[in-house]
């Protein structure tokens, strides 16, 4: 039956439209605000209501939006606390502030509202045999109204906004806003009066209540200044959200008391299991194995989840099926249509740049002409060149898979500092910190002799000695590192191509080629012995000077002398004019002491 609260609200609203021109119930928005509807973008062919069993729950009307039975549904309304929606008191001054926090203030004075509250308690609303709202088989979007409008039973009134738009509280333009936004899509209005555009208006009495469907509207008031609007659920039933210290609740139309003033019906699916075509334009990512994508909703299926893992599209339209279940309509970057697929597969990004997603991988920049960007969403803000990072090595803490089709980097240097997003296309991956293999091909002496030869330096877990046992000699730099440290790391191998380990490039000086680097000597050397060479080039041997059979046993001033790749030492030897003779080596000559 319709409990006391219901009766309250009608006499209330009675009274006052009795009393007053004004409408009651203006919920606090502008009378220029219009519905608005969200058209169509694409339409899908009249698919049969068969069912994936994998992406679907039956519908029958145990599915999570099936309208409860009838005789559930009549005890639950027959249950309902009959509690007054206004709370009476017989205490004038209570009754004073009480009246100053009701929004009916504004239209009525005190002594009218005094009376109002008199009126009210002298009403005892009779018991009456509620007709049971239908059950459906959640098939239309008129069942899913009605599912949808049953989960908010309970839920409590209030006139604050944005709060009485739901989800958690609501007043009556707010429910049914709520409701027909969350299975259709559309915004029906905000309040009332934009409301009565939304659908087609129809009188109602007793005798034509029959003409109504589920889902159709019905308000009270004059057209243009309603003030209260429910949701009609079959039976001579509507749910709505009557008045202060009240919930929403299922009422029985009082047709003596509280009459309708006129209808809506709206225009509502009653054939696609998938209901309408919404539009939607978001971006998504597919997160999730195991889904299929549809090419109808018959459930044929088009792909799967698996190959479009961790892609991004552009959700051009979404459908709220009948089965509980969101589908997205997936387009990609060049508009070719992928399928329908699960909400529950993807997720919804802020952008075109798709969802973050944790990356912990270290990458070479490998493109000197490149850009770093600070938006990828729309590319519109730049934050650089990769010149200035080139061949250096940094930690990308997450990447995005564009809907563009490019993968791109978030990088951070070695302070944690943000530097921007770079094109995987810019990049290389790199196996930790060391950063990815540079060739190097460079000869280069051993120049500190208390550091340490590295096995491991992605975490410096192996030590392979120490640079004393290199300290001065020339090696072969086969390979350097440029680590995420900002240190450059050298891989070393002797004249055998024995690998020797990683050496800091701090502790060590590139030479112009095998012969090493140039050492001061200042020492004096005689010519010991004859037949050895003297070289104009010991990078090559590519160049002779002469033989040191024309100067056996002649004394030179050898100023410098260079540590060779081959293990050989040669002294750089001049004469007594400071006239360089050219190299020598060690082997072929006694130092004077």
């Amino acid at each position: 039956m319709f409990i006391k609260n219901n009766m309250y609200l009608m006499l209330a609203v009675t009274f006052i439209s009795l009393s007053t021109s004004t409408a009651i119930f203006t919920e606090n928005v502008s009378a220029e605000q219009t519905s608005t509807e969200i058209s169509e973008i694409t339409t899908i062919p009249k698919d049969s209501t068969t069912q994936n069993t994998m992406e679907t729950a039956s519908s029958s009307s145990n599915t999570k939006e099936t309208v409860i039975s009838s005789d559930d549904e009549a005890n639950q309304v027959n249950s309902v606390e009959q509690t007054s929606p206004v709370p009476t008191t017989d205490n004038e001054e209570e009754l004073r502030k009480q009246f100053e926090a009701d929004s009916r203030s504004s239209v009525m004075s005190f002594e009218e509202y005094k009376s109002f509250i008199e009126t009210l308690k002298k009403l005892t609303p009779t018991q009456s045999d509620l007709p049971a709202a239908r059950a459906f088989s959640a098939g239309t979007q008129r069942d899913q109204i009605v599912a949808e409008a049953k989960k908010h039973l309970g839920k409590p009134y209030t006139q604050k906004h944005p709060d009485r738009l739901g989800p958690n509280k609501f007043d009556c333009s707010g429910l049914t806003r709520y409701v027909f936004l969350q299975v259709t899509g559309k915004n029906i209005g905000d309040w009332t009066v934009p409301q009565e555009k939304s659908g087609t208006k129809v009188a109602i009495s007793k005798a034509t209540i029959s003409q109504l469907q589920p889902g159709d509207l019905l308000f009270w008031g004059n057209a243009g200044a309603t003030y209260h609007v429910a949701i009609y659920i079959g039976n001579g039933q509507y749910i709505h959200a009557p008045n202060y210290d009240t919930t929403v609740e299922v009422s029985q139309i009082w047709w003596s008391e509280f009459p309708p003033s006129f209808a809506l019906k709206m225009n509502l699916t009653g054939t696609k299991p998938q209901g309408e075509a919404i539009n939607d334009g978001s971006y998504v990512t597919i997160t999730k194995k195991g889904y299929n994508t549809f090419s109808s909703f018959n459930w044929v299926k088009k792909n799967t989840s698996d190959n479009l893992l961790n892609k991004t599209y552009q959700a051009k339209i979404r459908y709220n099926h009948v089965n509980g279940d969101t589908y997205y309509s997936l387009y990609d970057n060049t508009s070719a249509w992928q399928g329908y697929i699960n909400s529950k597969a993807v997720q919804k990004a802020d952008g075109k740049r798709g969802i973050w997603m944790k990356n912990n991988e270290f990458v070479t920049v490998t493109n000197k002409s490149s850009t770093i960007w600070g938006n990828i969403n729309d590319f519109s803000a730049k934050k650089g060149s990769t010149a200035s990072l080139y061949q250096k090595t940094y930690h990308a803490q997450g990447r995005y898979n564009h809907f563009s089709g490019d993968v791109y980097y978030s990088l951070y240097d070695n302070k944690n500092t943000w530097l921007g997003y770079v094109n995987l296309k810019d990049l290389q991956k790199a196996d930790g910190k060391r950063g990815i293999w540079m060739k190097n091909n460079e000869f280069v002496t051993v120049t500190n002799k208390s550091s340490t030869i590295w096995g491991n330096i992605n975490d410096f877990s192996a030590k392979k000695g120490s640079t004393a046992s290199l300290y001065q000699k020339t090696y072969h730099a086969q390979g350097r590192y440029n680590h995420f440290s900002g240190d450059v790391y050298y891989s070393l191998y002797d004249n055998k191509n024995t690998w020797l380990g990683y050496v800091n490039l701090k502790d060590l000086q590139k030479a112009d080629g095998k012969r090493g680097i140039w050492m001061k000597n200042n020492e004096q050397v005689t010519i010991a012995k004859k037949g050895y060479t003297i070289w104009g080039d010991i990078n090559n041997f590519s160049s002779k000077k002469g033989s040191t059979n024309t100067v056996y046993k002649k004394t030179f001033h050898a100023q410098g002398r260079y540590n060779h790749f081959s293990g050989e030492v040669y002294y750089s030897l001049y004469d007594n004019n400071n006239k360089w003779i050219g190299y020598i080596n060690k082997t072929g000559v006694t130092v004077k002491h």
